[in-house]
């Protein structure tokens, strides 16, 4: 009897430490993708800024902050940080429509799980395909938008290849893009809602439109800070997008942009190195102080 106690004891010993053991196993490659894609080269970098280096041959020259006093009077530079700000409008307008698509999802009908998982496709496909398919919608004599204003009597416009509107274009592509993980969050957020909530304010009179911005909106604010948050750094890590499409004039040169070309086609990886710590500095800054503006543990 003993035997078997022992035996059970030990299995159940075991079972427990997998159970302790388990979460780890599941965040151990996420926490290695990031100390090898971000953490170490974060720490390799910080020397470089205050180097010469080419990045084309071995040679380091100790240049002090020549690198960061350069930066403060690179005019083409603080013209792609202000090209990054004009993005800022992506993010009320991205949250609105995660928003309104998550509303009119959260239904229990027959099949609005295929519509969920529809319209959340676009954050799974490659940017790099889908751009070069909106490269096309967006050619001012043939693509797909312009044939349907003109289907509409309206004059088509230039789109990615007009200066003037080349950034709303890139905005209209990653609001397409981006807006299915808001809309997941939201989705999330909205089931969270106490039924009996709005039951009551049923009963007192209260209408849906009533309810929803009294009721519904209050509560979804973890996410709306969330998003919020995600959403104003991914402006200022916008990249791929202002790769693939690229507007006349550096209509769309965004800082990272600026930042890639001087690292990788100027050859002037020191310099790169030390716009990237001014570009850190700035949105760690930004981030402090939307943390403290909401005043919540995001832990």
């Amino acid at each position: 009897m003993n035997i078997v106690n022992s035996s059970k004891v030990q299995k159940k010993t075991k079972k427990v430490n997998m159970i302790k053991i388990a979460p780890y196993l599941f965040i151990g490659p996420a926490v290695i993708y990031i100390f090898a894609a971000t953490i170490i080269p974060i720490i390799m970098a910080l020397p470089i800024s205050f180097t010469n280096w080419s990045a084309l041959t071995p040679d380091k020259k100790f240049v002090g902050i020549d690198n960061y006093q350069k930066l403060i009077y690179d005019k083409d530079f603080w013209n792609s940080c202000l090209i990054t700000v004009k993005f800022f409008v992506f993010v009320p307008l991205v949250m609105l429509v995660s928003l309104g698509t998550a509303v009119i999802l959260n239904v229990k009908l027959r099949g609005i799980k295929f519509f969920r998982v529809i319209f959340y496709s676009p954050v799974i496909t490659s940017t790099i395909a889908v751009a070069l398919l909106f490269e096309w919608f967006y050619q001012p004599s043939f693509g797909l938008f312009n044939n349907i204003l003109n289907f509409f009597g309206l004059a088509g416009i230039g789109w990615v290849n007009n200066a003037s509107t080349a950034v709303m274009s890139v905005i209209i592509f990653k609001i397409w893009k981006d807006f299915g993980i808001g809309m997941l969050i939201y989705l999330a957020g909205l089931q969270d809602v106490p039924g009996e909530i709005k039951e009551a304010a049923s009963i007192d009179g209260a209408t849906a439109w009533q309810k929803f911005i009294y009721i519904t909106m209050p509560m979804l604010r973890p996410a709306h800070i969330y998003l919020l948050i995600t959403n104003i750094i991914g402006v200022f890590m916008i990249f791929q997008e202002t790769y693939m499409l690229k507007g006349p004039l550096n209509s769309t040169r965004s800082v990272i942009n600026y930042i890639y070309d001087k690292g990788f086609s100027s050859a002037e990886m020191g310099y790169a190195c030390a716009m990237s710590f001014v570009l850190f500095l700035i949105v760690m800054t930004v981030t402090l102080v939307q943390y403290k503006a909401t005043k919540m543990d995001l832990l």
